[in-house]
C-alpha cells in the first residue's frame, strides 16, 4: 500500500475531544486524516489504507500505544509520533528506542504536533546514496531505507537514515554527539543526547553482526561516534 499523494495521517487516542481537534486542525493543514479511538480499530484502518505517519497514544485501554506500534512496525517501516502524559524518562526512551521518530508529552499546543509532523516527514523523504562495506557483506541503502548484511534486509527508519547521511559523511572520523544532535535533530525543541545513543543503539541491531561488540558504529568515549570503513574495521579487528 502506498501513501496518498496529499500525506494521510492516521490519529488513534482514546479521548474523542483531543481526536476530534488534533483532526480538525491537521485536516486545515492540507492532510487527509484518519482517526481511530482503540488499537484494534487502528488496525483495522490499517487494513484497508497506510497512511504516511501514525500518531498514537501510549496510553490506552484495552491494547495500548506499545503495543499497536509494536504490531505496525512488524507489517512495516511506517513513521510514528507517539502521543503521552507521561514524561517519565523510562517511558521516552523505550518508546524512541522501539519504534519512534518523535515523543511529544501531554498537554501540548496542536501547532507543536503541526510542527513535528512536518519535520518527520521531511526526513521520511531524505536518503540519496548507497554505501557498501565489509567487501559488499554490508550495504546501507538510504534511498531504500534498508540494511543488507549476511543476516538479512532490516529497513532504516527516516531519524535512522539522517543519522548515518551525517556519519558516512564523515566516514572514518569522530563525530561529536552534539553535532550529531544538532544536525539530525536541529528542528526538534528538548532533543537531548539520549536521542542519539538510542538511535546508535538500535542502528547497531541492524549493522553489525554483534551489537554489543560494533565494528562499523564505534563509540569515541566522551566524545561522539564514528562510522568506520572496511579498511579501518579490518585494521582495527587484527590488532
Amino acid at each position: 500500500m502506498q501513501p496518498a499523494l496529499r500525506p494521510a495521517l492516521l490519529l488513534v487516542d482514546d479521548d474523542p475531544t483531543l481526536l476530534s481537534v488534533l483532526a480538525r486542525r491537521m485536516a486545515r493543514e492540507g492532510y487527509e486524516v484518519l482517526t481511530a479511538p482503540s488499537g484494534a480499530q487502528a488496525l483495522t484502518q490499517l487494513e484497508q489504507r497506510w497512511p504516511s505517519l501514525l500518531i498514537v497514544d501510549l496510553m490506552m485501554p484495552g491494547m495500548d500505544g506499545f503495543e499497536l506500534c509494536a504490531r505496525v512496525k512488524r507489517i512495516a517501516d511506517l513513521p510514528i509520533i507517539v502521543l503521552s502524559a507521561v514524561d517519565a524518562s523510562e517511558a521516552k526512551v523505550r518508546a524512541l528506542e522501539d519504534y519512534a521518530e518523535d515523543y511529544i508529552t501531554k498537554p501540548f499546543d496542536p501547532d507543536e504536533l503541526v510542527a513535528r509532523v512536518q519535520r518527520v516527514l521531511r526526513r521520511s523523504a531524505t536518503g540519496h546514496s548507497q554505501v557498501v562495506l565489509d567487501g559488499g557483506d554490508l550495504q546501507i541503502d538510504l534511498t531504500g531505507r534498508r540494511v543488507t548484511r549476511p543476516g538479512g534486509t532490516f529497513p532504516l527508519t527516516p531519524t535512522e537514515v539522517r543519522l548515518l547521511h551525517v556519519m558516512i559523511a564523515q566516514m572514518d572520523r569522530t563525530v561529536p554527539t552534539d553535532t550529531i544532535l544538532n544536525r539530525v535533530w536541529s528542528e526538534s525543541d528538548g532533543a537531548d543526547p539520549s536521542y542519539v545513543w538510542v538511535t546508535v543503539r538500535r542502528l547497531r541491531r541492524k549493522i553489525e553482526v554483534d551489537p554489543d561488540r560494533p565494528r562499523f558504529l564505534v563509540t569515541e568515549r566522551g566524545v561522539g561516534y564514528r562510522l568506520v570503513s572496511s579498511t579501518a574495521a579490518d585494521r582495527a579487528a587484527g590488532e
